[in-house]
């Protein structure tokens, strides 16, 4: 007797393995913007981990689909990298960690409603801007959708590794598991722009700070809010992480292959809300410094201008593209750059 295959329900989204613990799905949405969110299935603590929850919002092709909301899609779905299991069929507590508030990263966040289920996680240096004026500093009047409203319910500091449960300041939490999951504050993209370290796995996510060029051929964006300044020294600062975190694991397996164990040498892989995931870390980073460095210096060309978000942008390409990065941002930022690097260009 033939055996029929088993149609899987319809979907917007797609997902595949990050690593042990970590998927990225990346969203087909109708404005184009793929965007890529990462659920990792923590393994210290009865909770799921999102980094960011997409647009909400399905392309022409995926609008009657069974699955265009993400929660939904994240706790019914049969994902077959996952041995054909939902990633969360348990329903367990979610810890939302917001690279940034544009609307391609928040759109889906009030699927996740802060309550007895969920945690939303967001960079105290960026509390202003998110708290005042959502629906500019979230680009949703440039696309004509309503802001979501949700409640940050954690502001997290630099560095600050997350324990679960978060302590509210009020009740006292007796026992609180190290999530071995470090915020790293990374203004530049946008005030609010944070990156966050996974220790376990050694995986850094890094938002809309960077990305590769890929499939989608988009440039690295700064929108008017950005700051070209304060991106230069939070990839320094993600560069040097980095590193350190390389040299530590080395000298770990060294130190095990002197004690006469198996230890191979793991390195930092990193991954971007766009396009990028799970590459080399301190080799594109050091890429994207060569490449920054070649931009504020006049030596690659504006390949196009145009008016957007009101203002003129200009877009850099080199011509080869070895790099495979481009930067699109407003001429005003980067006069202001050049001007506080001395750069005379």
């Amino acid at each position: 007797m033939s055996t029929q295959a088993i149609k899987k329900p319809s979907t917007s989204f797609t997902t595949k393995r990050v690593n042990r613990s970590t998927f990225v799905i990346r969203e087909d949405d109708a404005y184009g913007e793929h965007p890529l969110i990462y659920v990792k299935i923590h393994t210290r603590a009865p909770l799921v981990v999102l980094s960011d929850t997409g647009c909400d919002e399905p392309s022409e092709k995926h609008r009657h689909d069974r699955y265009v909301r993400l929660r939904e899609y994240i706790e019914e779905y049969p994902v077959e990298v996952n041995d054909g299991k939902p990633l969360n069929p348990n329903c367990n507590q979610y810890f939302v960690i917001c690279t940034h508030c544009h609307y391609d990263h928040i759109g889906g966040i009030g699927q996740f409603l802060p309550g007895g289920t969920t945690e939303i996680i967001a960079s105290s240096a960026g509390r202003d801007f998110i708290e005042s004026d959502l629906e500019s500093h979230g680009l949703f009047k440039y696309i004509g959708a309503p802001v979501p409203w949700f409640k940050v319910t954690y502001w997290a500091n630099s560095f600050e590794r997350l324990k679960w449960p978060i302590w509210d300041g009020e009740e006292p939490r007796p026992f609180q598991t190290n999530l071995a999951m470090s915020i790293i504050h990374t203004p530049g993209h946008t005030p609010d722009e944070l990156a966050w370290y996974d220790h376990d796995e050694m995986h850094l996510s890094c938002g809309d700070s960077f990305y590769e060029e890929g499939d989608d051929g988009m440039p690295i964006i700064f929108p008017a809010h950005g700051n070209l300044i304060e991106w230069v020294f939070s990839m320094q600062k993600l560069l040097v992480f980095v590193r350190s975190e390389n040299a530590r694991a080395a000298t770990v397996a060294e130190e095990a292959t002197e004690n006469g164990w198996v230890q191979v040498s793991k390195r930092v892989k990193v991954s971007c809300a766009h396009q990028t995931m799970a590459v080399d870390g301190e080799e594109i980073l050091a890429t994207l410094e060569k490449f920054s460095s070649r931009v504020y210096n006049g030596d690659v060309p504006v390949v196009k201008k145009e008016v957007w978000q009101e203002e003129a942008f200009y877009t850099w390409r080199e011509n080869d593209n070895q790099s495979r990065m481009s930067i699109k941002a407003p001429a005003r930022l980067m006069d202001d750059a050049r001007r506080f690097f001395n750069l005379d260009v």
